[in-house]
């Protein structure tokens, strides 16, 4: 009985770890997709691990980009068309 007990309390914790994972991913990748330079901790690791595609976004010194100018957001996938926004910060190239 206890061994069962054990057994059901892990999968529970496993199953909500996945789910909070998994939505905390969907959130940074809603965030940074598309962004238009380096990034720096966990969504700059992503990145470099091709989790998020980057666009292609003039970006100036102080991290402003020129807003609705046309750029591409590279992927392993392909390349799609798009335009540059500032609203975020990073600068991201947002798909039209």
């Amino acid at each position: 009985m206890r061994v069962r007990r054990l057994v059901m309390v892990l999968a529970f914790a496993l199953a909500v770890g996945g789910f909070g994972a998994s939505r905390g991913l969907a959130h940074m990748q809603q965030t940074y997709y598309g962004a238009c330079g380096q990034l720096t901790g966990l969504p700059g690791l992503l990145q470099k691990m091709n989790f998020f595609a980057q666009g292609n976004c003039k970006v100036a010194s102080d991290g402003t980009c020129q807003d609705a100018a046309a750029c591409d957001i590279s992927s392993p996938s392909g390349s799609i068309k798009g335009k540059c926004s500032h609203k975020q910060k990073p600068c991201v190239c947002v798909p039209q």
